[in-house]
């Protein structure tokens, strides 16, 4: 601090220095030592002098500002590549929104932090992560139509309260968590993706005016990201579960057999019944009639066994017209009455093309875990050698391994 005493030539001296002091270190400037300094230059300084300081100190300020802001957009810029990075190497819905949580309270204060889902034409809005104080109070659902979430996604616009004191629609609960008190300053901000609308995001604090006017642009950039990297993940999920489901059949397909009983035997599951089913006359209606009336076979096939199948069991369509039925915790004598009641469904439900009833019967081996086999790829083998038993039987029958 200048003080009064000091000769004028000392004064000025030691106001130089500390100028070249502040420019060597210019992001470490203090505002209030330079707002004090140029209050007591008047009494030092004569007027011409004052007024090339006042430009200094102005010059100093300014500079100030500016590697602020060149600093923050540095971090801000790092939050973008970090965000990119983390997107591009998942499809984790909550991994992605965990990180957009983490990455959001490097640069701005985030007391209460939350992420809304909406898709249009929806009656409810989903809250997956709403984080207050450190603790994640979600997942929530709140009804579409009432308080600032609802403004936020009709207007399409951000809200920013600075304090408790703002007044908007839906002011009134703004964030989900500690109930022993209310942030202050909150953002709300309209998660975009191109002109769709997908939900809103917003950071909160308890002390007011804890944001500015670059903060609502931060949360806009990264918000579209999020939109964006939840819009890959979910098609992703859609994609993958679409892998595990057969196109003609839309039951469950030879990959989604081959996980569910690695996974059944996986788990420790202390019996597993397999029903290997087969038909008995595809090739001679696809010959007779046309391939698509055998897929109206096989689809014919697949219902039977959808509706047969009971809590806890699986039917997949393997290849062609095999098929299988998983089954924890059956017996044989179980499976042998499932069996029956397919091959009933199918009688009952007969094909019909042109007026024509095409009847359609069934071979089917069965085998049981651990009994008759150790493995996934065991337990598959057991139940073909059965299935092959019962086509030399004569078909339309059901084989137990080892029982014939």
């Amino acid at each position: 601090m200048v003080e009064n005493t000091w000769s004028r030539e000392e004064s000025v001296k030691r106001l130089l220095d500390r100028y070249n002091q502040w420019l060597n270190h210019i992001e470490s400037v203090d505002r209030e030592e330079i707002f004090a300094i140029s209050r007591e230059l008047g009494g030092i300084l004569g007027v011409s002098e004052l007024e090339q300081h006042e430009q200094i100190l102005d010059k100093i300020v300014k500079l100030n500002e500016k590697v602020a802001h060149l600093s923050w957009l540095s971090e801000h810029l790092k939050i973008l590549h970090d965000l990119s990075h983390t997107f591009s190497r998942t499809y984790d819905e909550e991994e992605i929104l965990t990180k957009a949580f983490e990455l959001v309270s490097r640069v701005m204060r985030t007391d209460a932090f939350f992420i809304a889902l909406y898709e249009e034409g929806d009656s409810e809005i989903q809250i997956p992560i709403s984080i207050d104080s450190g603790v994640n109070y979600g997942p929530i659902t709140l009804p579409y139509g009432e308080g600032i979430i609802s403004k936020v996604i009709a207007t399409r616009e951000t809200v920013h309260l600075r304090t408790s004191r703002d007044e908007t629609v839906g002011a009134s609960a703004v964030r989900w968590g500690n109930p022993e008190s209310d942030t202050n300053t909150c953002i709300f901000v309209p998660l975009m993706l191109g002109n769709q609308m997908k939900g809103v995001i917003s950071a909160q604090s308890y002390r007011e005016f804890a944001y500015k006017k670059e903060h609502e642009e931060l949360l806009k950039i990264i918000g579209s990201q999020v939109a964006s990297a939840v819009e890959t993940a979910r098609l992703y999920d859609r994609m993958y579960q679409m892998s595990f489901r057969d196109d003609l059949t839309g039951i469950l397909n030879y990959r989604a057999f081959h996980r569910d009983l690695e996974k059944l035997l996986e788990e420790g599951q202390s019996s597993v019944a397999l029903i290997m089913l087969d038909s008995d006359h595809l090739k001679a209606v696809n010959d007779q009639y046309g391939h698509h009336v055998g897929d109206e076979l096989i689809r014919c096939i697949a219902e039977a066994l959808k509706v047969n199948a009971g809590a806890g069991e699986s039917v997949y369509r393997y290849a062609g017209d095999e098929f299988m039925l998983l089954s924890p915790d059956a017996t044989l004598r179980e499976m042998m009455d499932k069996v029956l009641a397919i091959r009933e469904y199918l009688y009952k439900h007969p094909l019909v093309y042109q007026g024509r009833l095409i009847p359609a019967t069934v071979s089917a081996g069965i085998a049981l875990y651990p009994d008759h086999a150790d493995s996934a790829d065991g337990l598959k083998r057991a139940a073909d050698e059965a299935l092959y038993r019962s086509k030399k039987r004569g078909k339309n029958c059901a084989t137990v391994y080892g029982a014939g």
